[in-house]
């Protein structure tokens, strides 16, 4: 079962036997704390309570144990996302005449894409520190905390999706020149006059989503002039971030 995120702790119930303990997590119900060892459910029992005393959510994964739902790991007090080795994503994105290949790695609800800047000789070290910093805030501000998977219809625990960019010398999922601008930029060229919200839209392409806008060369581009952030480079909507939670068998929500 996935992780869950965001869920609230309302009760606790124990008895004088050894690991039998049970938490209420809001609206969804009793479930067992970990009984394959007293220190397990006590350690478990001991988060819980904590979490329920200062009324904060919890990540927790969960199993099916017979007719029980079993708490099997609290995480933290932080809405967080499924944890789990990252999982590296790779395909072929074919567009009217274009084409390219997505990468990126995913680890539950976070997704992280590993860019190698190569910036044109010339460009001095304290400018590329600059555009580093204004494009990973707009990237990541754009693309994060704005939907959540969740695995029901209810979404009462949702695991936020968060977008990070790491830049990299090597291991990248994309090469990304950089030019002095202003120039047109595409994903794997960018200047050194694009803001955070040009790099927005190149990061969505190495996600894999073809460009929204009018293009001659493309007369049957659908959709079309959007006003998101593959059009204008302005909103990421639910349709965009979909595809992360899907991957894991949930939905997706707005925060």
């Amino acid at each position: 079962m996935p992780v869950l995120c965001g869920c609230h702790v309302d009760g606790l119930w124990t008895i004088n036997e050894t690991a039998n303990a049970w938490i209420w997590l809001r609206n969804r119900g009793w479930r067992k704390l970990d009984n394959r060892s007293p220190q397990v459910c006590t350690r478990l029992l001991a988060i819980a309570a904590l979490a329920k005393q200062r009324n904060v959510a919890i990540s927790l994964h969960e199993e099916q144990r017979g007719g029980d739902r079993v708490v099997t790991e609290i995480y933290d007090f932080d809405a967080g996302g499924a944890m789990g080795p990252p999982q590296e994503i790779s395909f072929a994105v074919n567009e009217c005449v274009y084409g390219w290949t997505a990468a990126y790695a995913q680890r539950g609800t976070r997704i992280t894409v590993r860019i190698r800047l190569v910036p044109d000789a010339g460009i001095s070290d304290a400018t590329m520190n600059t555009l580093r910093d204004t494009w990973r805030t707009g990237i990541e501000s754009k693309w994060g905390n704005r939907f959540g998977c969740c695995d029901n219809a209810a979404c009462d625990c949702r695991c936020t999706l968060t977008f990070g960019v790491e830049w990299v010398t090597s291991g990248e999922h994309h090469a990304v020149r950089v030019r002095v601008g202003p120039a047109r930029s595409n994903m794997t060229t960018w200047d050194t006059m694009d803001t955070g919200d040009v790099a927005s839209h190149e990061f969505g392409h190495m996600l894999g989503h073809p460009d929204e806008y009018p293009d001659d060369a493309c007369p049957m581009r659908s959709p079309v002039s959007t006003g998101t952030v593959m059009h204008d480079n302005t909103e990421v909507v639910e349709r965009l971030v979909r595809p992360f939670c899907d991957r894991l068998g949930e939905t997706t929500s707005t925060l």
